[in-house]
């Protein structure tokens, strides 16, 4: 199935830090994206997914790389990446600070979704 994405303006200030290191960043997020399958993604609650994203500026596997943490609203076929972390730098991440995510995620996209209609 295709999606629609957003790409909020509160994950655009998370990855900003990001993207200055790895210029390729970017490109990587938007094919995972595309992509994206939920069947092969893990799943963790509230149409949450966790994906594994292997950047073209690391040297190494995905299991050293990037996570990206994707919001899936089947009803509007919608995608919001909602969080991401470097896997090197940090192991994984709470449930508290995914539900924190996800809910200033879904604030902007409603007010966003609100704005268009």
């Amino acid at each position: 199935m295709i999606y629609d994405f957003r790409i909020t303006s509160y994950f655009s200030k998370q990855l900003k830090p990001y993207v200055k290191k790895f210029r390729h960043l970017k490109d990587d997020i938007l094919l995972v994206l595309n992509e994206f399958d939920k069947s092969k993604h893990t799943y963790l609650d509230n149409g949450v997914y966790k994906a594994r994203l292997k950047s073209r500026d690391l040297p190494r596997g995905k299991s050293k790389s990037f996570r990206l943490i994707i919001f899936l609203l089947e009803e509007d076929n919608l995608l919001a990446p909602i969080a991401i972390y470097f896997k090197g730098g940090k192991e994984t991440t709470s449930k508290e600070e995914i539900n924190y995510h996800l809910a200033m995620t879904v604030k902007e996209l409603e007010k966003d979704l609100t704005n268009e209609n």
